[in-house]
C-alpha cells in the first residue's frame, strides 16, 4: 500500500497479510473530503489493520496519530511503519480491542478513522462510544460493507457514499 498524498507521497508501507486493505479510490475520497480539515489534528484510527489511513493523515499534516488494532500482525506492521516514516514523535500504536480503548481511553480527537472488518457485530456500541471519544467540532469516519444497514442516531451524516462493496460514513455531532 501507498502513501498518496503529503510529506510521504509515494512511500509504501508494510501490511499484514489477513487485512482488507482501504482501496486508493476510497482512501483518496475521505481525504480529498476532508481537505485541509486533518492539518493540526489529533487522530484515531481504530481497526488499524496497516495503518493506512493515519499514515496517511500524518503524511497530510495530522498533529498525532494512535493507532488501536487487537492483531498481533497489525502491531508488528504499524510499529515497522513508525520507525520507516520516522513519525515516532507523532503515532503510538496500542494492542487492544477497539471497543475496550473507546470505553477505557479518557482523550477526545478531532478525526476518528474506523474500517471493522465487513461481518462485525457491534455497530450500536462503536457509534455510541466514538461519540464520547469525539471533539465537538469533530469527525467519525466508518467504513463498512455497502451491504449492512445501521442506524445512525445522535449523529449528522455530513456525507454519505458507496463504491463497490465499500459503505464510507463521514458522521459529526448532530446539530
Amino acid at each position: 500500500m501507498r502513501i498518496e498524498g503529503g510529506e510521504k507521497k509515494g512511500f509504501i508501507i508494510k501490511s499484514p497479510k489477513d487485512i482488507r486493505p482501504t482501496s486508493s479510490f476510497i482512501k483518496k475520497s475521505i481525504f480529498d473530503t476532508l481537505g485541509d480539515y486533518i492539518i493540526n489534528k489529533e487522530i484515531l484510527e481504530i481497526f488499524a489493520g496497516s495503518g493506512a489511513l493515519g499514515f496517511e493523515a500524518l503524511s497530510r499534516g495530522a498533529k498525532s496519530c494512535i493507532f488501536v488494532d487487537i492483531s498481533r500482525a497489525s502491531q508488528k506492521a504499524i510499529l515497522e511503519n513508525i520507525k520507516i516514516l520516522k513519525y515516532e514523535n507523532k503515532a503510538v500504536f496500542i494492542k487492544m480491542d477497539a471497543l475496550k480503548f473507546l470505553r477505557n481511553y479518557e482523550y477526545k480527537f478531532d478525526i476518528i478513522l474506523a474500517d471493522p472488518p465487513y461481518d462485525y457485530k457491534f455497530y450500536n456500541q462503536l457509534l455510541r462510544l466514538a461519540k464520547m471519544r469525539l471533539k465537538e467540532d469533530g469527525m467519525f469516519i466508518l467504513q463498512l460493507s455497502s451491504k449492512t444497514n445501521i442506524k445512525i442516531e445522535n449523529y449528522k451524516i455530513y456525507k454519505d457514499y458507496i463504491k463497490g462493496e465499500t459503505r464510507v460514513l463521514f458522521l459529526s455531532f448532530k446539530i
